[in-house]
């Protein structure tokens, strides 16, 4: 009984492991076409994207942590009857920080001018739009096509 025990709990074990590692080489993966698509979209050379993404990805995730605290807000109301100055507080809180994003973004022009020309920051960030736009559709696509069945 102890070792079906012991083995159920190592194949679980193995089983949480091989997901995570799914789950990281998804993102990878992800991450990865993500950079090709801006990187083809922008006409970025390989030397001006090695020089570029270390620092998108380092705005890119302080991005992701502000856009987590907006969520966590929004959790914190979804569900429930809050008081009008409840839903005020966090309306404010969630201004406050797409203002902080915002900010973020202007910071980073600079960084961004070090090693791209205006003229290619401009078309990154229009390739960041078409990429989401894209996925979006994908999405979409896939979301109709299950209707369907």
């Amino acid at each position: 009984m102890k070792q079906r025990i012991i083995m159920w709990f190592v194949a679980l074990l193995m089983g949480t492991v091989a997901m995570a590692q799914a789950q990281r080489k998804g993102a990878e993966e992800f991450k990865k076409s993500y950079q090709e698509f801006i990187t083809q979209q922008a006409q970025l050379t390989e030397e001006e994207a090695a020089a570029f993404f270390p620092i998108y990805n380092e705005c890119q995730k302080k991005k992701h942590e502000l856009n987590e605290q907006i969520w966590k807000l929004r959790r914190e109301a979804r569900g429930k009857e809050l008081k009008e100055a409840d839903y005020q507080r966090i309306l404010e809180e969630i201004a406050k920080l797409r203002i902080q994003t915002d900010e973020l973004e202007k910071t980073y022009l600079p960084k961004y001018h070090k090693v791209l020309s205006y003229k290619k920051i401009f078309e990154v960030q229009g390739a960041e739009s078409r990429f989401h736009r894209e996925m979006l559709k994908g999405i979409n696509h896939q979301k109709s096509r299950r209707e369907k069945k």
